[in-house]
C-alpha cells in the first residue's frame, strides 16, 4: 500500500516539476516579419536569460535564429519587463511593447545601434 502512494507521488511530483519548466512560445507576425519567442525559463520569471528567437523575413524568407534575453529595469527590487533582446554581433534584435494598442509591439533591427529595419505586429 505504501508503495503505491510512493508510486503516486512520485510519478505527481514528475508532472508538475515538467509543467513548472514547460518552454512558453510566443508568435509575433507583423507586415515585415514573422517570428517566434521560446521562453525557456520557468513560468512567473520576469526575468529570463533562455530565450530563442527563430525570425523570418517575410519578403525572401530568410531566416536566423539566435539566443536572448528578457529587457528589465528596476531589477533586483522590482523587475519591470520592458521587452526581448537578441544580438548577433553588431546587429541586435529587439522586441517593445507598443503604446498604440492592446498585443502591438515593434520589431527593431538595429546595426551599431542604428535602425536598419522595424515592423510593428502582434504577440500571441
Amino acid at each position: 500500500m505504501i508503495k503505491k502512494y510512493k508510486s503516486i507521488l512520485f510519478f505527481y511530483l514528475v508532472i508538475i516539476s515538467g509543467l513548472a519548466c514547460a518552454k512558453s512560445t510566443y508568435y509575433f507576425n507583423g507586415k515585415v516579419f514573422k517570428a517566434t519567442i521560446e521562453y525557456g525559463c520557468s513560468e512567473g520569471n520576469v526575468s529570463c536569460n533562455k530565450l530563442y528567437l527563430t525570425s523570418t523575413k517575410i519578403k525572401d524568407n530568410s531566416t536566423i535564429k539566435l539566443n536572448g534575453e528578457t529587457i528589465n529595469i528596476n531589477c533586483p527590487d522590482v523587475c519591470d519587463f520592458r521587452g526581448y533582446v537578441f544580438k548577433n554581433g553588431k546587429y541586435t534584435y529587439s522586441f517593445y511593447p507598443s503604446l498604440e494598442g492592446d498585443d502591438l509591439w515593434h520589431y527593431i533591427v538595429t546595426l551599431n545601434e542604428k535602425i536598419i529595419a522595424k515592423d510593428t505586429g502582434i504577440i500571441n
